[in-house]
């Protein structure tokens, strides 16, 4: 069975109920994580406290993947070869480094990175 990274537009379909991404996470829940880079983007949204509490609880269930030298080297990588914005680039860097299948509804990273196995959640 495969392992996902989730990324932060992949979360917020999720938490929308989005059929497809909910499905993926409920099928693969013990398979799934994310990066620190997504945990800090998801923990800021000004949302309802009830939603920022589920999505709390979320992260908490699930793998966070914190940075190492080699995903800082494949970002930096990146960075410079497909111009993608920082963010991006540690969130794909993390999936490459980790053998990961990003789950991302991002269509410019689908096009840019040919080399990781890439799912739509949409």
């Amino acid at each position: 069975m495969s392992s996902y990274l989730l990324d932060t537009n992949s979360v917020i379909y999720f938490f929308n109920g989005e059929e497809k991404i909910s499905n993926l996470v409920e099928e693969t829940e013990n398979n799934i994580s994310i990066s620190f880079i997504t945990k800090i983007e998801l923990l800021c949204f000004e949302t309802e406290n009830d939603i920022t509490k589920k999505i709390a609880e979320f992260i908490n269930e699930i793998e966070v993947v914190y940075i190492s030298d080699e995903i800082i080297e494949k970002t930096i990588e990146y960075r410079k070869t497909l111009k993608l914005k920082t963010p991006d680039a540690i969130i794909a860097a993390t999936a490459k480094v980790k053998d990961l299948t990003l789950v991302t509804a991002d269509r410019s990273l689908t096009r840019k990175l040919k080399e990781l196995a890439i799912v739509s959640p949409i």
